[in-house]
């Protein structure tokens, strides 16, 4: 295993989709994998384009959004090492639905459809991944339905902290993204995010070193998400 199939190796192990799998699957994973690596803002797919095959994130943030008609960005989803994306692929598209972009500096475990197939006929425990990611995506999904159609701006932000810092787990939180992309993730302007962080910390619920941020009172947060299921 060379250095490139091992570090992918690694970032697969590590996983939520594919941890459980034995090691002589992950390496055929790993091996048919082709490392891409992109810049800071650089585009990696558009909507619309062939659709090849999906990725693995090994490191960095990669966004996916949609673009309206007269031009308004929709962030759909952010994802960080470990996490899938295009997958959708696999269910038969012939074309990316949306497009992606790396956030930040990126690598990128790459997979071909068909190769990807091939694998699963011969190791069918592959195929109770897939639908592990599916099953994990359509959750997401009716979340950011439930986010922009149900929840009030505040009660967004409120939600996306909260699964930040692990349903409560830590107090700690570190943005990985900036409040302009967080802002289009959310669904909300700029302005109406920087109120809302004003108000949380006016409530003593938040304090905030630019992208460094703490939870404030743990039981009073754990009282405002119960009021929000």
């Amino acid at each position: 295993m060379n250095d490139t199939t091992s570090f992918i190796f690694k970032v697969l192990r590590d996983s939520l989709f594919f941890k459980d799998l034995p090691t002589d699957v992950l390496t055929s994973l790993a091996e048919i994998a082709i490392l891409k690596e992109y810049e800071k803002n650089e585009e990696i797919f558009y909507e619309g384009e062939k659709a090849l095959g999906f990725f693995v994130i090994l490191d960095g943030f990669v966004k996916i959004y949609k673009i309206s008609s007269k031009g308004k960005e929709q962030i759909i989803h952010i994802f960080g090492a470990g996490e899938i994306f295009a997958e959708v692929v696999l269910a038969g598209l012939k074309a990316y639905p949306a497009n992606a972009k790396a956030l930040t500096q990126a690598k990128l475990a790459f997979f071909e459809k068909n190769r990807f197939l091939n694998l699963i006929q011969r190791n069918p425990q592959m195929a109770l991944v897939i639908i592990g990611v599916f099953a994990h995506r359509l959750k997401n999904l009716l979340q950011i339905i439930e986010n922009l159609t149900l929840r009030e701006a505040h009660e967004r932000l409120l939600s996306y902290l909260w699964d930040l810092s692990g349903y409560g787990s830590s107090d700690k939180i570190k943005l990985n993204i900036s409040k302009s992309q967080l802002a289009l993730l959310l669904g909300i302007t700029p302005e109406t995010l920087s109120r809302i962080f004003q108000k949380f910390k006016e409530e003593g619920l938040l304090e905030i070193k630019q992208r460094e941020l703490r939870l404030i009172n743990l039981d009073k947060w754990k009282s405002l998400i119960k009021t929000l299921t």
